[in-house]
């Protein structure tokens, strides 16, 4: 289990996978022009070739399985790849569906760090951008009222503002900036229309984007903010192990200088004992080297 794991986690192996994934799209891209569907051989080619690709990716998705066991539903990562592969092996024999094994290119999300950043912001900053969300449809239902109000029975070369639904469709229009043609049909009938255009495009395309783009930005900037502390802090749990080490060595050396310094000290001590013993036994008259003599 622990190799198995190892295997499918490695580094390298990991960079295969993300090859693979890549090659497969622009695969699956290439199939699409004629030279291959128009060609049953070249055609069944890219077929099996794809068979293959989903192989190994599920084999890759089963050693990860046999390495974390149902943990592996913990991970959302893991389980998003888990819902790609699976779809693709119900889907297969779908000719309408197996448009969509385009959708296994999303998998390059989960493996390349960057990306899984930013696709983390996006959910970090969901709640303020449902906000945001909101604001931009209840501006857009203003406008869409005001217009069909306004507009309804111009005799415009396109229905753009005749029902409330088209209204919200030429508004969509507008917000991709692509409003000027639309404005200078209507101002042949009004010459003030553009200014509700103007102040719609205002709002839309550049107060609302711009502010989504700036809470993308914040929360991308925080997740960046909070790696950086992670690795200070790693960083710091490193230098304080060093330090701590440092502190230990140099312990053990002021230690070996007393231990060398008593020993020293005892050999000067036996050595004192030694010549008090010589003086002792000469002044008694007992030989050094009687029965306890040296």
């Amino acid at each position: 289990r622990r190799k198995c794991g190892a295997f499918v986690n490695h580094p390298w192996t990991q960079v295969f996978i993300v090859l693979l994934i890549v090659v497969n799209a622009i695969m699956i891209g290439i199939g699409t022009f004629d030279f291959v569907t128009e060609n049953l051989r070249i055609d069944n080619i890219f077929q099996k070739v794809d068979r293959t690709f989903l192989i190994i990716f599920t084999i890759e998705l089963v050693m990860q399985f046999v390495y974390r066991g149902f943990q592996l539903l913990l991970d959302g990562w893991l389980v998003f790849d888990l819902i790609i592969i699976v779809m693709s092996w119900a889907f297969e024999s779908v000719q309408i569906i197996r448009a969509f094994r385009i959708f296994r290119a999303l998998r390059l999300v989960t493996r390349i760090e960057t990306l899984r950043d930013l696709v983390s912001s996006l959910f970090a900053v969901f709640p303020r951008l449902s906000a945001i969300g909101m604001l931009l449809l209840l501006v857009f239902y203003i406008f869409a009222v005001m217009t069909t109000t306004l507009f309804k029975d111009l005799p415009l070369s396109e229905d753009y503002f005749n029902n409330l639904a088209a209204s919200l469709f030429t508004l969509f229009q507008f917000m991709t900036m692509e409003w000027s043609e639309v404005t200078r049909e209507v101002m042949e009938y009004y010459s003030w229309a553009w200014a509700p255009f103007v102040i719609f495009v205002a709002i839309s395309g550049f107060i609302v984007f711009n502010l989504i783009i700036a809470v993308i930005c914040d929360a991308v900037a925080i997740i960046e903010s909070e790696k950086h502390d992670d690795d200070e802090r790693s960083v710091g749990g490193q230098t304080d192990g060093t330090r701590i080490d440092e502190s230990t060595q140099k312990k053990i050396q002021d230690l070996n200088k007393q231990l060398t310094g008593l020993v020293f000290a005892q050999r000067q001590m036996q050595q004192q004992i030694d010549n008090l013993t010589r003086e002792y036994y000469a002044l008694q008259g007992i030989p050094l080297d009687g029965p306890t003599g040296r």
